[in-house]
């Protein structure tokens, strides 16, 4: 499967985490910034960095309750990846369109999603396999 640049994936509207209890500890453990293609996750009580240089595994209870969630460092500060950029991650088409749902809703559908990259190669082996 193709790796990309991260930025590749973003989008200009942001949510800022400087709101959240635990930002002072999200600021300290969040320092290399997006351009280092470097993702994070807040795991409830700590940060943790994806050296791997991909986004980590989007899960189905990130946004509902502060586990997994997949964190960024921009120009403008540190913030998490929104619904619609976790959906670019999992390669959804840009023209694919979101329903209207709350955000915690829309992380829940992105984190039980399947990578299309992923069924494409599934479903080419298992062609060839037929």
């Amino acid at each position: 499967v193709e790796t990309k640049d991260i930025n590749l994936f973003l989008e200009p509207e942001v949510i800022y985490t400087d709101r959240f209890k635990s930002y002072p500890e999200i600021k300290q453990g969040v320092v290399k910034h997006i351009n280092t293609n470097t993702v994070y996750q807040w795991r409830r009580t700590y940060v943790r960095e994806n050296q791997s240089k991909c986004c980590p595994t989007l899960t189905a209870n990130m946004g509902t309750g502060g586990h997994n969630v997949p964190l960024i460092l921009d120009d403008r500060g540190i913030r998490k990846l929104t619904p619609r950029e976790c959906f670019n991650l999992q390669r959804f088409p840009s023209e694919f369109s979101l329903p209207k749902l709350s955000n915690s809703a829309l992380y829940k559908l992105a984190g039980n999603a399947v990578s299309l990259p992923v069924v494409k190669m599934i479903t080419e082996k298992l062609d060839r396999i037929l």
